[in-house]
């Protein structure tokens, strides 16, 4: 690319894209058919899938909304018990929170090789 978007043309793009909200069709075949999937029945999460998980997050990369670092979460064994009912609680009562699904995305350019 010879001439780099302007910030304007970059917002416009990209807010076309991430700036509506979307309705999902919940009815879709390929999910009723994962519904029919024996091998995804419902089991409880443990403190132990919880460590399992963070196991293969990198420690210090951006927080997400907690504000809290990997390095952290992985070293407060303690709390894993209760993220885990944490997780069983929003699965079991179907619902979850719009801020748990929501993100943000910041664009960063790239450095131009001249």
């Amino acid at each position: 690319m010879k001439n780099a978007p302007d910030k304007e043309e970059v917002e416009n793009f990209w807010g076309e894209i991430y700036g509506k909200g979307v309705q999902h069709n919940a009815e879709a075949h390929w999910i009723k058919k994962s519904k029919q999937n024996p091998s995804m029945e419902w089991r409880p999460v443990c403190e132990k899938d919880v460590a399992v998980a963070l196991r293969t997050t990198l420690n210090w990369k951006a927080p997400g909304r907690d504000q809290t670092a990997n390095f952290w979460l992985k070293q407060l064994t303690a709390t894993h018990k209760h993220i885990a009912a944490l997780f069983n609680k929003l699965i079991e009562e179907g619902q979850i929170p719009g801020r748990l699904t929501a993100g943000v995305t910041f664009l960063v350019q790239k450095k131009r090789e001249y």
